[in-house]
């Protein structure tokens, strides 16, 4: 099967993001910038708003502590990245890496790098015109210079976290959607039988390797032999009914939330993140799993 537009691109995305942090000197944009206060917050939301020249965030310095993302439209669309880079791994290795990784071939040992040393807190689209924010949140857990990056724009922006770990609190969770290691080996969804179509969904990473969410609505005759039957064929699968959210990438060991509303109906939820064994994207490997939401 020949994966959607936003599946097989998405990773080959980061690699253009990671370049748009070398473009961009580093430097932050922000409308305003606020240093960390020592008192405690019920909750703390730092304002996205997508520009051309980049993402404009409300404020560029915070202390640690779960944070909401709320992303607005300005003059140009895409998709916004949390992410942060581990200690001795600089921008020009993840530029290098995210190269070998996602180019015209997967090299496994730049896969392993960036598992290893990308730390990666989320993310979701820019709203499309006249649509109301997107939102997400996560614990930015840790004292560092993080990235948001608008992963279709190759622009980014700073956040500096400094501090001491603040207690604030996210929404909570209406349906949840969760990556765990397969017994056997691999990756796989956790999922309800049954999530709600609309509210606050919860994701957690409990496997090995990192992996973002695309949920698409589906005919719902599929079959789990139908979807693995379409990804070994060269023609596009007829399933789909063309309605798709989807959420960034989130590292092993971290938990986001994120809006979303949508139809109801049955979804397939896929990963194409590729696999640190040998490359191979991960829903190819049966990371997918078909479920309703109602």
């Amino acid at each position: 099967m020949h994966t959607r537009t936003y599946a097989a691109t998405t990773a080959l995305l980061l690699t253009a993001s990671a370049a748009g942090v070398a473009l961009a000197g580093g430097s932050a944009q922000a409308s305003r910038s606020h240093h960390p206060t020592a008192k405690a917050a019920t909750s703390l939301t730092v304002k996205i708003t997508s520009k051309k020249s980049g993402p404009v965030l409300s404020r560029d310095n915070l202390r640690p502590g779960k944070t909401m993302f709320k992303v607005v439209r300005g003059n140009t669309g895409g998709s916004m990245q949390l992410l942060r880079l581990r200690a001795g791994y600089s921008l020009k290795h993840a530029i290098s890496d995210f190269g070998k990784a996602f180019g015209p071939t997967t090299n496994v040992k730049a896969v392993r790098r960036i598992d290893k040393s990308v730390v990666f807190y989320g993310g979701i689209p820019v709203p499309a015109k006249g649509d109301k924010p997107n939102r997400w949140g996560v614990d930015v857990d840790t004292a560092d210079t993080y990235f948001v990056l608008n992963i279709d724009k190759n622009t980014l922006a700073k956040l500096r976290v400094k501090g001491k770990h603040q207690r604030r609190s996210l929404p909570s969770a209406t349906g949840f959607v969760n990556m765990a290691s397969a017994p056997g080996g691999g990756n796989v969804f956790k999922t309800p039988a049954i999530d709600p179509n609309r509210g606050w969904m919860k994701s957690t990473n409990n496997a090995e390797e990192p992996h973002f969410i695309i949920l698409d609505k589906v005919d719902e005759a599929t079959t789990d032999q139908d979807v693995a039957d379409a990804f070994m064929s060269p023609d596009p699968p007829t399933f789909f009914l063309g309605q798709s959210i989807n959420a960034e990438v989130i590292s092993p060991g971290h938990t986001f939330v994120w809006k979303y509303h949508t139809s109801k109906g049955k979804y397939l939820a896929t990963c194409f993140w590729p696999s640190k064994a040998d490359g191979m994207p991960h829903a190819l490997m049966g990371m997918f799993k078909l479920f309703h939401l109602a």
